[in-house]
């Protein structure tokens, strides 16, 4: 293969439009084979100068343009409800609940930083002019049926991201009797696209069966026409054919049985709404992440496939839909100095490795992120990825995980991550991020998200931050059937995929306690197929079987993981799991004015102040540090008091319960288990894949 001698000019457009004429010309030809094509293909593009095709793939007019004017309910329409229980009189919002109005757009925050489209690669904005964020004012009301209410304005108005049982919807019920299980959105929009560019319309996550109609007509998701179903996870379509340039009528028909269902549906309880206690808590019903439109060229790259289970090389695989197997694809790595370290080529749909010379691993104590820019001839993004390991390694008295070849404690918080404004919607992105800045503000290093799959921006935040997440997968707590068997698979895949690309997680917990894995006793979809079922998903990270659960005692996967309240017990390694304590402490200090229902918390140990909680916590920090030489991991419950669950080190509506010194002292104590660790590390062998 011989560069062409115009290659040679400082164009970049033109040396870009070039390589991938010459690819399309290889891979067109019958008389080449597909492999042989596609890696002369690559090799014509590595011969580019650097940046030349990401600059003709970043320009506008090949990625189209995209102007979308709502037509909204008034803003009077809407106004904040009680946020405490409705049986009682408290009002609790988090300080962002002021910054939520009807006026202005909710969470408007680009939602997907982990593949950002068009120029910029901005994580925070997007680029404008390919994306419109549809939240607001939408209107709403209950449905008597699914059938379709073309053509009328609706009775009410809702806040979208926000769920219907959240006192920022606008439409929180009083009572668990009055709470919707099925409704409708609408809204109504102009659209203005490019020529030639499609239009792509984007559900964050809509809990838990949404079936989708645009100018009278249902949409089609996975090829299929008919609903998503899952609460949990991203939906879209390609609505280019059916978008009109005004008055474009999106109806959206939600039902959600919530814990009365089959369905996993993690902490949600219908009788929470008047009778809140326990450990369940208020639904989250509806559309509860955000809802955006982009413009995409004709052949576009839909989703990234990022393993970065090194800490030399990061694989990726590019899919592009509208284009074909052989569709050219540019990938470059680009260091926090904006240096270009690694560049690689090669096809739309096949796994490309990227070796990075010098490279720099990702962990809590520096949380080095890559960007990673992938092009075609007519579409670019920009995503990101954090090399680093974490595999089981031998310790001196059994398994223990190393974090790129070497032993540190994972200390963390049990996170459910709800809200009293916003239920599973975080009022803000500031307050996203802020639940796992409080990590660090603790001396942690780790999250267990429990019971709930977060929106994309909390794992970019933990991301950045340098906090390791260990992912729940969502439960069918209480009242599991046959039934939920199958909707749990599906979820499950949909967390994975979803998920999977942020260096953040490193390890998925399959099962809880006793929530629901007694159903699953059927091959293939026994507990030791559900473990295979997350290993075949992801073979990149390790699996906790069942976090404090009688399946754990089957020790399948690779973590030996008990709970014990208030105090944490011992566990116990073994030649094949590390120990870890999944949730102990459960320390209630009841700050008056801040329960969700006065005079009416409960906890597992309860204090007469938060100094005395500072304390009894110190004291089992200590009892952590004296077994860093089996136990590996603790996760402390929790976060934030959640409701009538009242143990957090934060109150629920996220001021701190603490004092600077007590403040002080749980970071110390948690920072001197960290430290007991590392100088341990320097026992025990090297890593080995799981």
């Amino acid at each position: 293969l011989t560069r062409p001698s115009r290659w040679g000019t400082p164009d970049a457009e033109t040396d870009s439009k070039s390589a991938f004429d010459l690819c399309r010309f290889i891979t067109a030809a019958e008389t080449i084979m597909l492999p042989a094509s596609v890696a002369l293909c690559a090799l014509a593009i590595l011969l580019l100068p650097a940046g030349a095709a990401s600059h003709r793939a970043a320009s506008p007019s090949a990625l189209g343009e995209l102007s979308v004017v709502s037509h909204r309910p008034a803003a009077s329409t809407w106004r904040r409800t009680q946020c405490g229980s409705p049986s009682g009189d408290a009002d609790i919002p988090t300080r962002w609940a002021s910054e939520v109005s009807a006026d202005t757009t909710p969470l408007p925050a680009y939602p997907r930083p982990q593949m950002v489209r068009g120029r910029g690669g901005d994580r925070d904005k997007g680029d404008p002019s390919l994306w419109s964020n549809l939240n607001g004012l939408w209107e709403w009301e209950p449905a008597a049926d699914a059938a379709p209410p073309f053509g009328r304005p609706l009775n009410g108005s809702i806040l979208v991201p926000f769920p219907v049982e959240s006192c920022l919807s606008g439409v929180a019920p009083a009572s668990s009797a009055t709470l919707v299980a099925q409704m409708w959105y609408r809204l109504v929009f102009d659209a203005a696209v490019a020529d030639g560019a499609k239009t792509l319309l984007h559900f964050g996550a809509v809990d838990w069966q949404a079936t989708v109609y645009l100018n009278g007509l249902l949409l089609r998701h996975d090829g299929r026409l008919g609903n998503h179903t899952g609460g949990y996870d991203g939906f879209g379509f390609d609505v280019t054919d059916r978008l009109k340039h005004a008055g474009n009528e999106l109806l959206v028909h939600v039902l959600d049985p919530s814990d009365a269902g089959a369905q996993p549906n993690g902490k949600q309880r219908v009788s929470a709404v008047d009778r809140p206690g326990g450990d369940t808590y208020t639904p989250s019903s509806g559309i509860w992440q955000t809802v955006w439109m982009e413009a995409v060229p004709p052949s576009y790259i839909s989703t990234l496939k990022i393993d970065q289970a090194s800490t030399t090389n990061v694989k990726v695989t590019a899919f592009v839909e509208g284009g074909g197997a052989t569709t050219p694809v540019r990938f470059e790595v680009v260091d926090r100095d904006g240096t270009t370290v690694a560049e690689a080529a090669g096809a739309a749909g096949s796994e490309v490795s990227i070796f990075v010379a010098r490279a720099t691993a990702w962990s809590p104590s520096e949380p080095y992120l890559y960007d990673l820019k992938v092009s075609t001839p007519t579409d670019a993004v920009t995503s990101y990825f954090g090399l680093r390991t974490f595999a089981l390694g031998d310790g001196p008295k059994g398994r223990r995980p190393l974090l790129n070849g070497n032993f540190t404690f994972l200390a963390g918080f049990l996170d459910q991550s709800w809200w009293p404004d916003g239920q599973y919607t975080a009022p803000t992105d500031e307050a996203l991020a802020f639940d796992v800045e409080a990590v660090a503000t603790f001396g942690l290093n780790m999250i267990r998200l429990h019971q709930k799959v977060n929106p994309e921006r909390w794992y970019w935040h933990a991301d950045r931050l340098g906090v390791v997440v260990f992912q729940d997968m969502v439960q069918k707590y209480g009242r599991a059937s046959k039934a939920t068997v199958p909707l749990f698979v599906s979820d499950a895949a949909a967390m994975v995929h979803g998920r999977r690309n942020h260096p953040s997680i490193l390890q998925w917990t399959a099962f809880n306690e006793g929530d629901c894995w007694e159903v699953f006793d059927t091959p293939p979809h026994d507990v030791a197929g559900g473990v295979a079922l997350f290993k075949r998903l992801d073979p990149t990270r390790l699996v906790d079987t069942d976090s404090g659960g009688r399946a754990n005692d089957r020790h399948i996967a690779d973590v030996n993981d008990i709970h014990s309240y208030p105090f944490p017990h011992d566990a116990r390694p073994s030649g094949t799991q590390y120990a870890m304590v999944g949730e102990f402490g459960g320390i209630g200090a009841f700050v008056r004015g801040k329960e969700w229902k006065p005079q009416a918390c409960h906890t597992y140990l309860k204090v007469g102040t938060p100094q005395q909680g500072a304390a009894a916590y110190v004291k089992m920090a200590a009892t952590l540090r004296s077994r860093v030489d089996h136990v590996s991991a603790s996760v402390y419950t929790q976060t934030t008091d959640v409701e009538l669950e009242c143990d957090g080190f934060l109150n629920y509506d996220r001021t701190s319960k603490f004092s600077d010194e007590d403040t002080a002292a749980i970071r110390k104590a948690n920072q001197a288990i960290i430290a007991a660790s590392r100088a341990r590390g320097v026992e025990g062998g090297a890593g080995t894949a799981a």
